[in-house]
């Protein structure tokens, strides 16, 4: 029994990245994992399970500036205040959203993780699940990440895309002002041999951080809406129709939902097409 798991975990797992942050080491690579992922089809891709964001976001940029004219022991207390009010006006708005969410059984992970994978498939690649439940320091990179635990795909890859969701909700500049839907994804690709048959991705995509066979050949932040919202290569901008009148329409449950979906399904698109 002992043999055949092993052997099994031999033409299955692959481990990955496990040498791009301090503290990391992927001494532990067998040869036969690394050449089964050279011989992977060229447009295979193990795609890391999406994590669920802890928190959804009703943010607010900028609170208002107290009156000039107030004298200055005055305008300090009111800071204060603003700053006091702030703090529990984004932690009340944030738990009220997030569980709104919940309540209607929203989850964007598994959209982003559906609609990336078909639109991946649209522009030509493979898909394969690659399930990884920690995502140790995969919030914010740190230079890379590390995973306690081998990542497995099956069948083998050679490429992973792993993708971490920075900020998903509704932003407004001020309280006065409409809410927009907003989504941020930080995407990167990795090469388990090092090398990149993608003709999208050039030499000057490879960052110089790398050890051993594995290699960062992309990484990009996607960003959907948001109040200064940006048409270009990794950003799209929000449509109107999904934005709120204000903060009194943060319990619109339909058009929220309908607003983060069309962030993923627009980010999605945004991602394949970059990869392509």
């Amino acid at each position: 029994m002992t043999h055949l798991f092993y052997k099994r975990v031999s033409l299955l797992g692959l481990l990955l990245l496990v040498g791009l942050v301090s503290g990391c080491s992927n001494t532990g690579i067998e040869s036969q994992i690394l050449e089964q992922a050279k011989t992977a089809p060229q447009f295979r891709i193990g795609m890391v399970t999406i994590k669920e964001p802890k928190l959804y976001e009703a943010k607010v940029f900028q609170y208002r500036i107290p009156n000039p004219t107030i004298t200055i022991p005055g305008r300090v207390a009111s800071m204060g205040m603003i700053s006091a009010g702030k703090g529990l006006d984004k932690l009340a708005a944030n738990y009220n959203f997030t569980e709104m969410l919940k309540e209607n059984d929203f989850r964007l992970s598994e959209r982003l993780s559906t609609q990336l994978k078909a639109e991946l498939e649209k522009v030509g690649y493979e898909v394969v699940d690659t399930p990884v439940n920690d995502h140790r320091h995969a919030s914010d990179f740190r230079g890379g990440f590390c995973l306690n635990a081998p990542v497995m795909s099956e069948p083998c890859s050679n490429y992973f895309l792993h993708v971490v969701v920075d900020f998903a909700g509704y932003t407004a500049f001020t309280l006065g002002q409409p809410y927009v839907p907003m989504l941020q994804l930080r995407v990167r690709l990795i090469s388990v041999t090092g090398e990149s048959a993608i003709s999208a991705i050039s030499d000057g995509d490879f960052v110089a951080q790398e050890e051993g066979a594995f290699k960062l050949i992309y990484a990009a932040t996607f960003t959907y809406g948001g109040t200064v919202p940006v048409d270009g290569p990794t950003d799209v901008p929000f449509s109107p129709k999904f934005a709120l009148r204000g903060r009194n329409d943060l319990d619109n449950s339909k058009r929220i939902i309908a607003g983060l979906e069309d962030a993923s399904q627009e980010l999605a698109k945004r991602i394949a097409m970059n990869l392509q």
